[in-house]
């Protein structure tokens, strides 16, 4: 069902019954925003109470649902602020959908979470809705210089001291409507609220680059604005947690699988590096892997004679107890992907590192 939904907020089904149903998503999107709009006038207002923490704060978010690329860029700001001997704990909402919970997982639940903490090693990433309680979470004394909001654009009650939006530069804002209509969690009168953009995947996102930046310098004149790109930089090994240059499987016939935001932009990765996806298997976002997808995908493997199959970085977070359910004469890999700041890089890193200057 709510793939369904996706689907028609995107504007992948058409007809006259999903005309209908466009419609009435319509009027819930007007009311949508009606709502979104009253809850930001009442914390502008004071009526409802906002929450300062007791370090600074870089919020990382985005207007539209997944698909920013935001968790590199989290894992990019992280380890930038560890290297200038700055301490970052990272806040994250953290949740899978639908299914069983992985055996390998434990505590709440993220896929996100579970990426960032083998990425970043000792950066503490606390997992919780309420990101005041997480904070508070840590021990007394615990060292830490600022906190890191994953996913922070829409937490209006709590305060920030940076604010960042990551703009993906393939599909920016969807069909420009609200929830549940369109994609954007926020009416674009929203982005005013930035200090920073940063359009991602600009190697994909071609012509747009031009006209999104005019679009967001409308909107938000005093914003910095940057360009990134999600670089391929090889493959692991799931099984044998080996590394595979990008050059090991050129020109081979591969499956491929994931469940995050934008799936199109993770096979035209695969694309990039020489190899042929054959099928990719989508999911939806955060999906918590089943039997019945592990068996799918090993039907398809053994009908086409696949002997690798790829996922995501993040996916593989995921796939603990089940790997040892893939075929066995199937290699499984993960993409291993570095977001690169493509253009301004030290402009960026200069209004982050500006929050700890006296």
């Amino acid at each position: 069902m709510k793939k369904y939904f996706y689907k028609i907020a995107t504007d992948q089904i058409t007809g006259f019954p999903t005309a209908c149903l466009k419609a009435f998503l319509l009027f819930l999107s007007f009311v949508y925003g009606l709502a979104v709009k009253g809850l930001l006038l009442f914390y502008r207002k004071g009526f409802l109470k906002v929450y300062r923490l007791p370090r600074k704060v870089i919020s990382v978010g985005n207007i539209t649902l997944g698909g920013t690329g935001k968790t590199p860029l989290v894992e990019f700001i992280a380890r930038s602020l560890s290297e200038k001997g700055i301490r970052p704990v990272i806040l994250i909402r953290g949740y899978m959908s639908g299914g069983r919970k992985p055996a390998s997982l434990e505590g709440p639940i993220s896929d996100e979470a579970v990426y960032l903490r083998k990425a970043l090693g000792d950066v503490p990433v606390l997992v919780g809705a309420d990101r005041v309680k997480s904070a508070r979470s840590l021990a007394p004394g615990y060292p830490v210089d600022v906190f890191i909001l994953d996913d922070g654009f829409q937490q209006w009650g709590l305060a920030r001291d940076l604010e960042i939006v990551a703009i993906n530069t393939a599909n920016p804002f969807g069909n420009r409507f609200l929830l549940p209509r369109g994609i954007l969690r926020e009416p674009l009168s929203s982005l005013a609220r930035s200090d920073v953009f940063v359009l991602t995947k600009t190697d994909q996102g071609g012509e747009n680059i031009r006209d999104i930046r005019e679009e967001l310098s409308q909107r938000n004149p005093r914003a910095l604005i940057v360009e990134a790109r999600h670089c391929p930089r090889d493959f692991l090994n799931l099984r044998t947690m080996e590394r595979v240059g990008l050059s090991g499987l050129g020109g081979q016939d591969i499956g491929s699988f994931c469940s995050i935001g934008d799936p199109h932009s993770f096979e035209l990765s695969l694309n990039s590096v020489g190899v042929k996806v054959k099928r990719n298997f989508v999911f939806l976002d955060h999906h918590v892997y089943q039997a019945q997808d592990i068996r799918l995908m090993n039907e398809f493997c053994r009908a086409n004679g696949i002997k690798f199959l790829v996922t995501t970085e993040k996916d593989s977070a995921k796939l603990g107890s089940w790997l040892d359910s893939f075929e066995s004469d199937v290699c499984l890999l993960a993409l291993r992907v570095t977001l690169e700041m493509a253009s301004g890089k030290k402009e960026f890193l200069d209004r982050a590192f500006d929050l700890f200057r006296s």
